[in-house]
Order: C-alpha cells, then structure tokens, then sequence
C-alpha cells in the first residue's frame, strides 16, 4: 500500500518511467502477489479472500472507499484554491476548512439514526448525489465568484460525508458474509484511512499533470491562472469518478427486514 501510494503520487513529477516509480509499482504488485498467495494458504488469514466473491459487499467497500478518495482529493485542493485563487491568509482558510466538519458533526447523528430505522441504501445514494453536487460547485468556481458559492460547496462536503458516515459504512458490515463481520468492520475502517490517503496522492498527480506543461512547479508557487485551471480539471475528474459509488450504493439492496 505504501509502495503503491509513492508510486501514484510521484508519477507526475518524476515521470512513470522513472527507476523510483517503476521500482514502487514493481514492489507494490510483487507485495500484492505474496500477500493474495499467503492468504490463499494459511488457515488463519488475516483477510478471507472469500469475502469479495460476494459482489454485494465489493460494490458497497468499493463504494466507500471512492467516496473517501474524492472527499479527501478536494480537501487537500482546497488550501491551495483559498491562497493561490481567493488570496486569504493561513488563518483565514483554516477557518473556511472548519466549515466541512462543523457540518458533518451536526449532521452525522441523525443521519445514522434515520438510516437505522428506514434502511440504508437510499441514504448511501443521497450522499453520492451530494458529492456531485459540491464537485460540479467546485469544478467551476472562480474567486470572482466570492464567498458564498464557496461557503456552500464546503457546507455540502460536509453534509455529504455527514450522510455517508453512517450508512455507506454500515453497509459493508452488513453486507459482509455471516461471521464475517468483524472482518468487514476491520476493512471498513481501512477503507476510510486508504481512501483518504489515495484521494491525496491521486488528486496531488492529477494536478501536478494539468499544471506541469511548463515544468514542475511547487503548487504554492504556481501562477493563480494556471493553477486555478489545473484546479478545475483535476475536480472534474473527480466528478466523474463520483458517479461510480452513485451506481454501486444504489443497485445493492438493503437486508434488513422492512428497510
């Protein structure tokens, strides 16, 4: 996984031909290899590769886990979009970032408890609408749009992840086969972590290609134009990759009884 992450993250900058990056996607595959093989044979692995021959539970792990990647991707931009397009001070960005998480605290409990009652599946797909929402705010925002388009995109990052917190990730212990289930909350919360981690590398490569035609730059030192149109098109890509876990969190249907 760590391998796998250097190598996604450093192929814009050094090149993918690079001995660095070659040799991270070499060990990562090769890690990946040894570690299906080993669990395949041990009587005690620590993962049964059994689980993901039910498709049900790969749709909603793989679900969460985009979600976890966009939601991380545009949350790391963000900084950048605050300094280099809207020209505020550390202090100030920091306060606008609070925005996202405030919303998510206020929201998160009621949303667990109403999927409890009336099932989840139609909460999962609700915030996968909502991260759609903010990506296609954020995909075309410019600062001379001010600050409330700004304030709503991040208040719908925070009430997307706020819904998703608790339905998409019960859905996968859910949906893990019986007995199970410790093992699906286990991949569950490393899914969060994972994805967070990728969404950071994958939208840093994205941008450092849309941004790279005249040379590496360091973001923070990027023109505002050109930064601001790298911007653009890395969260449009993320946009499109927000429809996936729409189209897995709705085709799988929820289990329990009356839901």
């Amino acid at each position: 996984m760590a391998a796998g992450t250097f190598a996604l993250e450093e192929t814009a900058a050094l090149g993918g031909i690079a001995p660095a990056v070659a040799a991270a996607f070499g060990i990562c595959a090769l890690c990946a290899l040894v570690f299906i093989v080993r669990e395949r044979r041990t009587p005690h692995p620590l993962i049964r590769l059994s689980l993901f021959r039910k498709w049900q539970f790969f749709a909603v792990l793989a679900a969460f886990f985009l979600i976890n990647v966009v939601y991380a991707g545009v949350l790391y931009l963000l900084p950048f979009y605050l300094s280099a397009g809207m020209h505020y001070s550390l202090a100030v960005s920091g306060l606008f970032l609070l925005i996202p998480p405030v919303v998510t605290c206020i929201v998160s409990i009621p949303f667990g408890q109403w999927s409890d009652r009336y099932g989840c599946r139609w909460f999962a797909v609700a915030s996968c609408i909502v991260f759609i929402v903010f990506d296609g705010i954020f995909a075309v925002l410019v600062p001379e749009a001010g600050m409330l388009p700004l304030i709503l995109g991040l208040a719908l990052m925070g009430l997307a992840i706020g819904i998703a917190a608790g339905p998409a990730a019960s859905r996968i212990i859910e949906n893990a086969p019986e007995g199970e289930e410790g093992t699906g909350s286990s991949l569950m919360i490393t899914t969060i972590y994972f994805g967070g981690v990728v969404g950071t590398a994958l939208y840093a490569t994205l941008l450092t290609l849309f941004t790279s035609a005249g040379g590496v730059v360091p973001f923070a030192d990027l023109d505002a134009s050109v930064f601001l149109d790298g911007f653009h098109l890395t969260v449009w890509a993320g946009l499109f990759l927000s429809f996936v876990p729409l189209v897995l969190s709705a085709i799988v249907r929820d289990k329990k009884a009356g839901a």
